[in-house]
């Protein structure tokens, strides 16, 4: 016997129902769009992959940058632990109204203890490590009233592992004269007087002065 299939009911204004299971697709694909629409996009993982997609700010197109591509700052070269057995690196400048006071450390990198006494002797170079002629004295060297610069130095042991530090102090007065102002780009520094010399970088700018102070090692407060 044949069967008579159902008629379809049908839609307002004549338009033809769509049937449910169709229907359901549809609206679960609009669903996912929407859901890819406005969610925050994940950064790539330490793995890397493939990009993301492009922003819309108005009609411009801005890219995603990956978060494995992003740049990074380079970091500081390690220092140096020297055959004597001490290595040597230079702090951040603290800079006033043209006064620079520059923090110099020497840590004890060998197996055996180091002994300090005194001031470090102090040379500037330029960037091709030529001497550049500044006059550089123990102390505060009359560029201004700072009592650590001046004090007396105290005969210091650093253990493996441990450091001193001295400091440096200038100015950067540039005045009108036959020459310009120089800047130094290079330290070479004799622990003490008679040592081995290290070279380490440093940007000092002098300006017109060409004055510098040094004060005695000192063990740090901890």
């Amino acid at each position: 016997m044949d069967s008579t299939p159902s008629p379809q009911t049908a839609a307002p204004d004549g338009a033809r129902r769509t049937p449910r299971p169709l229907r359901a697709g549809l609206l679960l694909a609009a669903g996912a769009l929407a859901a890819a629409g406005c969610g925050s996009t994940p950064a790539t993982g330490a793995g890397g992959g493939a990009p993301g997609p492009a922003r819309t700010i108005g009609e411009a197109l801005l890219p995603v940058t990956p978060a494995s591509e992003a740049p990074t700052a380079s970091a500081a070269p390690a220092p140096v632990c020297s055959p004597e057995g001490v290595a040597l690196t230079v702090g951040e400048v603290n800079a006033a109204t043209g006064l620079r006071v520059m923090p110099v450390r020497l840590t004890n990198c060998g197996t055996r203890p180091y002994a300090l006494k005194g001031h470090p002797a102090v040379r500037v170079l330029d960037a091709e490590r030529a001497p550049l002629a500044v006059t550089v004295k123990r102390g505060s060297a009359g560029i201004a009233t700072l009592d650590d610069f001046d004090a007396t130095p105290v005969p210091l042991i650093l253990q493996p592992q441990e450091y001193a530090e001295s400091r440096l102090l200038w100015r950067n007065t540039v005045t009108a004269g036959d020459r310009g102002p120089e800047d130094g780009r290079f330290l070479d520094i004799a622990p003490i007087p008679g040592r081995p010399r290290l070279t380490v970088p440093a940007h000092l700018d002098l300006g017109t002065t060409r004055a510098l102070g040094v004060a005695p090692w000192t063990r740090p407060a901890p």
